[in-house]
C-alpha cells in the first residue's frame, strides 16, 4: 500500500531564488517538521547558506523571522538553534491550534465551503492507521487538521496553521519519551467531518476543542488517558539521509 501523503508543508529542495525569504524559511520549517534538524540543533549560518546556495544575509533574515514566530531560540553569543519546547508551551500551542481551526470550521460552515479535500484527507489517515508507523499517522494526522484550514480559502489562517504544524511538531519530537502517537480517534476524526459536512457548527467546534485538550492533556501526562493506543516511533523512522545530513552531526547546540 502506498505511504498517504504528508502534511503539506513545503518539500525540501534547494533554494532557487537566493534572494527569497519566504523559501528559506519555508525549507528550514519544513526540515524542522520532517525530523531532519532536531530540537537543539544549533544553525551554523557559513555551511546552512552553502547548503541552500543562498546569501548569508539573506539567511540571516529568515532566521530572524524563524525565531519571531518561536520556532528557532536565539541567544548573544550561541547563535540560532531549533526551539526545544518545554511543558510550559503545551498548552499554548494548543490554544492557537484551536483558535485556527475553530475559525476555519466557521468559515467552511458558514460559507458551505466544499469539503472533498477533508474527506481525502480522513481516507489518508485511516490509511496510515493500518501502517502502524508513528511518523507515518503523525503526518496524516496533521494534515487532516490543515485540510479543515485549507478548505476555509483564508490564505492568513493557512499561514498561521503552517507555523503551528511546526510547533505541533515540535512539542512531539521535544517530548522525553520519544516521538509517539495516538491512533485510535480515528472515530473522533469521522464525528468531525461529519459535523462539518451536516453544517453543525456547535458540535464541530466542541470536537476541535476536545481533540486539542485531550492532545495538549496527554503531553502532560500520558496516565490522564490509560485506554490510549499508542504508536511509539522506533529506529526505522529516524530521519532520512536527505540533504541536511551532512550538518547533522556537527550542528548539535
Amino acid at each position: 500500500m502506498p505511504q498517504p501523503l504528508t502534511s503539506e508543508l513545503p518539500v525540501l529542495r534547494k533554494v532557487v531564488r537566493s534572494s527569497t525569504i519566504d523559501l528559506i524559511s519555508d525549507q528550514i520549517r519544513n526540515a524542522i517538521y520532517s525530523g531532519s534538524l532536531a530540537p537543539g540543533q544549533s544553525i551554523n549560518e557559513v555551511r546552512t547558506a552553502e547548503l541552500l546556495d543562498v546569501s548569508r544575509p539573506s539567511l540571516r533574515e529568515s532566521l530572524q523571522r524563524l525565531v519571531s514566530e518561536g520556532v528557532m531560540t536565539h541567544a548573544p553569543g550561541r547563535g540560532v538553534w531549533v526551539k526545544r519546547m518545554r511543558p510550559d508551551d503545551i498548552d499554548d500551542v494548543y490554544a492557537v491550534r484551536e483558535a485556527i481551526e475553530a475559525q476555519a470550521v466557521k468559515i467552511v460552515i458558514r460559507s458551505s465551503k466544499p469539503i472533498a479535500r477533508i474527506h481525502q484527507s480522513l481516507d489518508r489517515l485511516e490509511h496510515a492507521i493500518e501502517e502502524n508507523a508513528a511518523r507515518i499517522i503523525g503526518d496524516a494526522d496533521l494534515d487532516f487538521h490543515h485540510s479543515i484550514v485549507a478548505c476555509s480559502g483564508s490564505i492568513r489562517l493557512s499561514d498561521l496553521m503552517k507555523v503551528s504544524m511546526v510547533h505541533t511538531r515540535l512539542l512531539s519530537l521535544s517530548d522525553p519519551r520519544g516521538y509517539e502517537v495516538r491512533c485510535d480517534l480515528i472515530e473522533t476524526h469521522r464525528q468531525l467531518t461529519e459535523a462539518i459536512a451536516s453544517g453543525n457548527e456547535a458540535r464541530s467546534l466542541t470536537i476541535v476543542g476536545k481533540v486539542m485538550a485531550g492532545a495538549a492533556a496527554r503531553l502532560h501526562n500520558p496516565l490522564t488517558e490509560p485506554e490510549a493506543v499508542i504508536v511509539k516511533a522506533d529506529d526505522r523512522e529516524s530521519p532520512i539521509d536527505d540533504q541536511w545530513s551532512q550538518l547533522r552531526d556537527t550542528m548539535r547546540s
